[in-house]
């Protein structure tokens, strides 16, 4: 199925459903929204970069090629403004091998698969960010000619895990290079684009439901009445009021 711009009455319905929701259930929520056709369920297990790869694709036909983010310097915490393009996260995703990584952990051998947004849900509780990427590393584990998953990880292992899947899913972690002008440290920050488009769908929805607001003061329509107008109707009387 073609993808295609949300509706107003969708634009809605996406703000309603992305708020209170947790990072990973967006993810999931705006993947569905981007590939047409898929259950939830499939956009779950889906790895990280393909999933992410769903909501750029959304994300370009709603608001365009450029990607406007914003950033705090971890040293100084000036603010700083950047941008990067849905052609430029796509590429990342282009990069990911075919096959999976093998590692060996105390003389066994395991691939790694890519993580999935049912992982990232389920380690979501873990309140230690050590702790969650060490569970992670284990949850990514496929054991290998009779192997068994050990309850626990050594630093050294939990870091080659992370490599692997970074090499299998590089845009599963996608990140900007910065440079603070205000205090010169450089650092890489993550991009996450399921956050950036669920944050731009509910301030979309905040100046619709304005409209809507002003719309049905004035004239007495109903919600569905003022949205079957259509943008340009809608901003025309909106102009009209303010004469």
């Amino acid at each position: 199925m073609a993808l295609h711009p949300l509706t107003a009455g969708e634009l809605l319905d996406a703000a309603s459903a992305c708020r209170g929701r947790s990072a990973a259930e967006k993810g999931v929520y705006l993947a569905a929204l981007g590939m047409p056709g898929q259950s939830f369920g499939d956009c779950a297990t889906l790895p990280i970069g393909a999933r992410d790869a769903a909501i750029v694709a959304l994300r370009r036909t709603m608001f365009g090629e450029r990607i406007e983010l914003s950033a705090k310097c971890p040293r100084c915490e000036a603010r700083l403004d950047v941008e990067t393009t849905s052609d430029a996260l796509l590429a990342i995703q282009a990069e990911a091998p075919a096959r999976l990584q093998e590692i060996a952990i105390d003389g066994e051998r395991f691939a790694v698969r890519p993580a999935d947004s049912a992982d990232l849900t389920a380690i979501g509780w873990i309140p230690d960010m050590e702790e969650a990427r060490a569970e992670l590393a284990r949850r990514c584990l496929v054991p290998l000619a009779g192997a068994e998953v050990p309850p626990w990880l050594e630093e050294a292992e939990i870091e080659a895990v992370a490599a692997a899947m970074a090499e299998i899913d590089p845009a599963g972690d996608p990140f900007v290079a910065l440079h603070c002008p205000e205090c010169e440290l450089e650092w890489d920050a993550p991009v996450d684009i399921a956050g950036v488009l669920a944050g731009e769908i509910e301030g979309a929805a905040d100046a619709l439901l304005d409209e809507i607001h002003l719309l049905a003061q004035a004239y007495h329509w109903s919600e569905d009445a003022i949205l079957a107008l259509g943008q340009e109707r809608r901003r025309a009387y909106l102009a009209r009021l303010q004469q």
